[in-house]
C-alpha cells in the first residue's frame, strides 16, 4: 500500500524519526518545555504567534494532539523532540490549503538551546518530506520575515527558492516577508 493510501486509510504517519530528532503529536505534557521557549522573546522576534497564559498553551497542546495529519485548511503543529530524550525542543506546523488543497505553508520553531546544530534543518527537511508522502500537496511555501537571516539560511541551504517579497505588517509595523518554495519532485 503507498504511503499515501495508508494515510487516507487512517494510518497516521507520526512519528518520524531522523537522526537527531523526532516530529511527533504535541502532549499535554510539554507543557514546561513549550513555554519555556515560546515566552522568550528572543525565539519569538519573528513568530507570528505570541506568549499565552500555561492554561490557554495547554488547552493548545491538547488539541494539537487530536488533529488529523492530512486535514485541510487548519494549521496543524507537530513537536520537535530530541530524539535520545524526546524532550520538546520545539516545533514545527504546516496548514494544507490553497486551489485543490496543492499547497502547504509551513513554519517552524525552535528553543535557543537548540539553535545553531543543525537540528531545525533535520526538522524542517522531515516535514517536507512528509507533507509530499503523504499528502497530495505539490509545493510547500515558508514566508519569512526579511530581518530572519537564520531562517533565510536555512530554507536556502534545503534547496527552497525566493519566488517572490510581499510588503506586509508584521506587529504594527511595515515589513517585507520573502517567500520561498520547493516543489514535489
Amino acid at each position: 500500500m503507498s504511503s499515501l493510501r495508508a494515510t487516507r486509510a487512517g494510518i497516521d504517519p507520526l512519528p518520524r524519526t531522523v537522526k537527531r530528532v523526532v516530529l511527533r503529536r504535541l502532549r499535554p505534557t510539554d507543557l514546561t518545555d513549550f513555554q519555556s521557549y515560546r515566552t522568550d522573546p528572543k525565539v519569538g522576534r519573528y513568530q507570528g504567534w505570541s506568549p499565552v497564559p500555561s492554561s490557554v498553551a495547554q488547552v493548545f497542546l491538547t488539541d494539537m494532539g487530536g488533529v488529523k495529519f492530512n486535514a485541510v485548511d487548519v494549521w496543524f503543529q507537530l513537536g520537535i523532540a530530541d530524539r535520545l530524550t524526546d524532550r520538546l525542543i520545539g516545533d514545527i506546523g504546516f496548514s494544507i490549503c490553497g486551489p485543490d488543497h496543492q499547497h502547504a505553508e509551513l513554519g517552524f520553531t525552535l528553543a535557543r538551546p537548540a539553535q545553531g546544530q543543525g537540528l531545525a534543518t533535520e526538522a524542517v527537511l522531515a516535514m517536507i518530506d512528509l507533507l509530499f508522502e503523504h499528502t497530495q500537496v505539490a509545493r510547500v511555501v515558508s514566508m519569512v520575515h526579511a530581518e530572519n537571516h537564520a531562517c533565510i539560511r536555512l530554507l536556502q541551504r534545503i534547496g527552497m527558492t525566493l519566488v517572490g517579497t510581499v510588503d506586509t505588517v508584521f506587529r504594527g509595523e511595515p515589513c517585507v516577508e520573502y517567500v520561498y518554495m520547493i516543489w514535489r519532485k
